[in-house]
């Protein structure tokens, strides 16, 4: 881990987000910091991988990677009005209509939110030592590891708009997505289809900033 060029190609850029984000961003870079920080001082921090390892962690990002470039590519037709009916009247020729069309960039944005928040705790595991690896066990692994860092994390990875997604809790009604407390089905959470992606973009920044910290650590011999 001591090659930082392993990482450059997988850093999401900061200076690439919108204003609006960029205090998200530096909030959790410091908080990132922090937690590993913690992890090292605590004897958690792994400085050894295997070529398997490594192998299978770049592709990992490959992953996750390409994923978000699907995603991307198909909010890029959200763009202007023009460009929406151009997709609409091209996918119509495959039985798409403009219905489908608003359900498949829901769809694609809680796969993108599910699926980012998983992947950030699998890469922050990866690189610990002597921890329980189960990614379903993450938020008991960083209470106890990293207790002082984690309350600060927690409302990034283990908050109500993620995991109500995560557990089905919502519905698309009246051209917005609805959230619901839990199986009750009682609304806690409305949003128009802008104000989902804007949330859904912000959540992404999670992993994002997370590969970003770590590269920055490797060159600076964090993990030496």
């Amino acid at each position: 881990m001591n090659n930082p060029d392993l990482w450059k190609k997988w850093v999401s850029n900061p200076e690439a987000i919108g204003e609006s984000e960029k205090t998200t961003w530096l909030e959790l870079q410091n908080i990132l910091i922090e937690l590993l920080h913690e992890l090292k001082n605590n004897g958690k921090v792994e400085l050894n991988f295997t070529e398997s390892e490594i192998y299978h962690l770049k592709k990992l990002l490959k992953n996750r990677n390409e994923m978000v470039f699907t995603f991307n590519k198909i909010m890029n037709t959200t763009d202007n009005l023009e460009t929406a009916k151009n997709f609409v009247q091209e996918i119509g020729k495959f039985g798409f209509n403009d219905t489908n069309y608003v359900y498949l960039l829901v769809e694609l944005a809680v796969i993108s939110i599910i699926t980012d928040t998983e992947s950030f705790k699998t890469l922050l595991l990866f690189h610990l030592k002597d921890v329980d690896y189960k990614v379903s066990e993450f938020v008991n692994t960083m209470k106890k590891n990293a207790p002082q860092s984690w309350k600060k994390l927690k409302p990034f990875v283990n908050n109500k708009f993620r995991n109500l997604l995560a557990h089905g809790c919502w519905a698309m009604e009246n051209d917005q997505v609805v959230l619901f407390e839990n199986a009750k089905l009682v609304p806690i959470m409305k949003l128009d289809y802008v104000e989902f992606l804007l949330k859904v973009k912000e959540q992404s920044l999670l992993f994002g900033c997370l590969v970003s910290v770590i590269s920055e650590k490797i060159e600076k011999g964090f993990f030496a």
